[in-house]
């Protein structure tokens, strides 16, 4: 069976999959392991190699490894440039600490590939998810922040007047601040204590909404304008065929799906994959032969 072996790094956990390269879907159960950003450089490293060789299939070994990393991150060299988190692997060069704790194992001398992990749960649900068949894709994920990816026939675009600088939305004005400032979960907790003079989670809010409390669903509705206002310019610019949403926020999809869609000309569709659409994202890193696009 032909694989790849794919690696999600998160600020506070690592999961690796082994991804069927025909079949574009993962082969049992992600390998998932509990790892603070925090944690020392050797400690990181470590778990992240552990974690990848704990993945692979008994019998053989994959095609090549796809990592799916935080921004900012040199994906070509694999060096970390993160200061707000993994902070003992700044400037530290992942790709040759990884390959060196690999010599000796199925996954030595394999092709070693980085994207970020927003793009890479476009990727992936352009691959294998909820935009499969589509030729242009844009995707966002809304969580602590937002996250956002373009894809053209299965290439990453970062640059170029049709997106953000650097493909990302976040840092996009909007209001009297940022994409982030205004789409985050923060933004929904604080909107919700206005209101209820309660602080509640995001699920807590969303439960509200769902039982009739027209202060958690004016919060659902107020973000679904606000998300259509931030991507509108966008879509206008990229064309995509359609808007994938991911992000534990889209969890409450059917509360701000309606004003986002009338704010927006495009279908927009909530992710099929949620968590493992960056393994697939990953898998699918060399693909083709150039995935990501730099555009100089």
């Amino acid at each position: 069976m032909t694989y790849a072996l794919a690696l999600d790094i998160g600020g506070s956990h690592v999961t690796a999959a082994a991804v069927d390269l025909q079949q574009h879907r993962l082969l049992g159960d992600p390998v998932r392991r509990h790892l603070s950003h925090a944690e020392a450089a050797t400690t990181l490293l470590d778990g992240w190699a552990q974690a990848a060789l704990a993945a692979c299939l008994p019998g053989g070994a994959p095609l090549r490894v796809g990592v799916a990393m935080p921004h900012p991150f040199d994906m070509e060299l694999g060096v970390s440039h993160m200061t707000h988190k993994f902070l003992a692997l700044l400037n530290v060069s992942v790709r040759e600490e990884l390959t060196r704790r690999w010599q000796g194992t199925p996954l030595a001398g394999l092709p070693l590939q980085f994207g970020n992990d927003a793009d890479l749960f476009v990727l992936g649900e352009w691959w294998g998810g909820a935009a499969q068949g589509r030729a242009r894709v844009m995707g966002i994920t809304l969580g602590t922040g937002i996250g956002s990816g373009f894809v053209v026939d299965g290439r990453v675009v970062t640059d170029g007047p049709e997106v953000p600088p650097e493909g990302e939305l976040n840092r996009v004005p909007y209001r009297d601040a940022d994409a982030e400032t205004a789409l985050s979960s923060v933004a929904l907790v604080r909107e919700y204590q206005r209101l209820s003079g309660e602080e509640c989670t995001v699920a807590e809010i969303a439960a509200l909404a769902g039982q009739g409390d027209p202060r958690a669903r004016q919060v659902f509705q107020s973000f679904g304008e606000r998300l259509g206002e931030v991507l509108s310019p966008w879509v206008q610019r990229f064309q995509p065929e359609t808007v994938v949403v991911g992000g534990n926020v889209s969890r409450a999809w059917e509360l701000f799906i309606g004003p986002l869609q009338q704010g927006v000309s495009v279908p927009c569709v909530q992710t099929t994959l949620f968590e493992t659409a960056s393994l697939l994202g990953a898998a699918a890193l060399g693909v083709r032969e150039q995935v990501k696009e730099w555009s100089v």
